[in-house]
């Protein structure tokens, strides 16, 4: 068996923490490098495109550059997307959690490319996005590939898959920790040992190669923050209530604005959506691009009460537009900016009304920036994360915990509003479905629980052979019919029929020699394994990288209880490993739980 051999088989089980672990480290450093490389080529291609003096300053150039940028921008995008076809211009987190929904962490090459390209030409072009989202894509795509290039079994794809997203969200905010809460509650939607390690190793990675790049300095500068008096709570509380708000109205209007446009051409959509960005941008500069200067002015509180308004109504119409017309980019970095100004909004008002109870309002900023990240994506432990490693001031946990919460229920429980990427996959018919069952299922490969112990035959055995067969203890009979594995059977009823055959044979030699008659050494020597008595059960096929829950779904598909699995190791040759029944699964997740 060779050594990738060995290791595909280990990792189909529970107990492969130190493979995985290996494997988390190597997906993080690529998947970090990929967006290193991405966050190297936007930053590139605005500073071409202009000579503010922030490489995404586009307050200081005139109003028809801001008018005709986006609007080329959006055309251009629409029309690359148009060119490549239907399959390969889907993009971005959504994209990520339909292939982790449906297709157990497949990612195509392709796809990134296509990210990569446009998604940098979309932030080049000062649209509304993030980058985030690209980065996200990218960097899951990486752990994918790595894990298809060496023909892993899926459940060990899905945590690369979720090794590469903590390693995108580590490279571009440099929060290590906040990448590996949002892999696990956004992408891989479920909290294990078996893959907290891995993403850790990834993410800490990614971090050290873009503080290498980019130095220490986390994505904003953030200053010291204090809370000023307990008596702000109730504003806090006032500050989740209108997060909340906003955030579902966020997610209702992109939903609307989306569902509209599903028949108009991807031309169409991304040239109005660069349009509307253009024109709100003659009057709000602040809106294009990914806009951390904007935010980063918020934090220190250098924006008036006028900017910090326009900024906010204005960021929030445009990206509105931007996601509903599904422009490849990400709304994280949007919602964050959001919410920035928006709590700098409330918290300017509260200290000009409470002056003496009043913390700066750039604590607001970082504590809505927080919230709003969390209500429209539903993420609160990685927006919590986010805020803890921005700011590095435990202080700020307190009113954050509080305002997040809060927000959360007023999207989930008051408006019964879903994530914006689970509202953007209903829209398509899609839906995410998460139970302790699926997520068990999905994280055991059927190499882990497979039986080896299967010997395969075709249906007609001769004694001899039976005989060979049964000296090798094995506890099932795979039957092949013309080649093709049929049937499943016991051993132990073989080696009953075979004992029981083998008396009554030696019965007949005893009788014809004591009546000295011919011997007929060849009579009952062929054994028909579809004719004797025996359990016999129709069996399907599942592929080694295969988990539980698709062997479930086979085994319910073709209305059988058990699976063979095989690997095919040449041209029209299959390699069989063992076989599964429904029985050994069953009775393998009731242990478990």
């Amino acid at each position: 068996m060779s050594f990738f051999e060995t290791i595909r088989l280990k990792l189909g089980s529970l107990n492969a923490l130190p493979i995985l672990a290996a494997l988390g480290l190597v997906s993080g450093l690529l998947a970090g490098s990929v967006v290193i490389l991405f966050r190297l080529f936007i930053e590139s291609g605005i500073v071409l495109w202009h000579s503010g003096d922030g490489a995404t300053d586009f307050e200081n150039t005139s109003w028809w550059f801001r008018l005709c940028l986006p609007l080329f921008g959006g055309f251009l995008v629409g029309l690359v997307l148009h060119k490549v076809g239907k399959d390969k211009r889907q993009v971005g987190v959504g994209h990520v959690l339909e292939r982790m929904a449906y297709h157990q962490g497949y990612l195509s090459w392709r796809n990134a490319i296509v990210q990569f390209l446009v998604g940098g030409l979309t932030l080049a072009t000062g649209q509304s996005v993030g980058r985030e989202g690209p980065s996200i894509h990218l960097g899951s795509t990486a752990g994918s590939w790595l894990g298809q290039q060496m023909k892993l079994p899926n459940n060990s794809i899905r945590i690369l898959v979720g090794c590469g997203t903590a390693a995108a969200i580590s490279a571009s905010f440099n929060t290590p920790l906040a990448g590996v809460i949002f892999a696990m509650e956004v992408v891989m939607m479920e909290y294990a040992v078996a893959s907290f390690i891995p993403l850790i190793l990834a993410s800490v990675s990614a971090a050290i190669l873009s503080r290498i790049v980019f130095g220490n300095d986390v994505a904003f500068i953030v200053p010291s923050l204090d809370l000023a008096s307990l008596w702000e709570i109730p504003y806090f509380i006032l500050l989740g209530l209108l997060i909340g708000g906003i955030a579902s109205l966020f997610i209702v209007c992109t939903r609307k604005i989306a569902t509209r446009a599903a028949d108009w051409p991807t031309w169409l959509k991304c040239g109005v959506a660069g349009s509307c960005v253009g024109v709100i941008a003659i009057a709000v500069p602040q809106v294009m691009g990914i806009g951390y200067d904007t935010v980063n002015s918020a934090l220190h509180s250098n924006l008036p009460l006028q900017i910090l308004a326009l900024a906010f109504v204005g960021k929030l119409l445009a990206t509105i537009v931007c996601s509903g017309l599904s422009l490849p980019g990400g709304v994280i970095g949007p919602s964050m900016f959001i919410g920035a100004m928006l709590g700098g909004l409330i918290g300017n008002i509260g200290s000009m009304l409470f002056p003496a109870y009043a913390s700066d309002y750039a604590f607001y900023s970082m504590l809505g920036m927080a919230s709003m990240m969390s209500a429209v994506l539903q993420a609160p432990l990685a927006a919590l994360m986010t805020l803890l490693e921005l700011t590095n001031n435990p202080n700020i946990l307190l009113p954050g915990m509080l305002v997040l919460v809060i927000s959360n229920l007023v999207v989930s429980e008051l408006f019964k509003q879903p994530s914006i990427f689970q509202s953007n996959m209903r829209i398509k018919g899609l839906d995410i479905k998460v139970n302790p069952l699926s997520q068990f299922l999905r994280s055991v490969g059927v190499a882990g629980l497979m039986e080896r112990k299967v010997a395969v035959h075709d249906k007609q055995i001769s004694f001899q052979e039976a005989e060979e067969l049964l000296e090798s203890t094995p506890r099932w009979i795979l039957i092949k019919e013309e080649d093709v594995p049929k049937s499943l059977m016991a051993a132990n009823d073989l080696a009953r029929y075979f004992l029981k055959q083998k008396e009554l044979h030696q019965e007949k030699l005893e009788q014809a020699k004591a009546k000295d008659e011919p011997i007929d050494e060849d009579e009952t020597q062929i054994i028909d394994l579809l004719s004797i008595p025996g359990d016999r059960q129709d069996i399907s096929s599942i592929y080694l990288q295969g988990n539980l829950e698709e062997a479930l779904d086979t085994m319910d598909r073709e209305s059988v209880d058990a699976v063979y699995i095989f690997r095919t190791t040449a041209p029209m040759v299959d390699k069989i490993y063992g076989v599964l029944t429904r029985e050994i699964i069953e009775s393998h997740y009731s242990y478990k739980r």
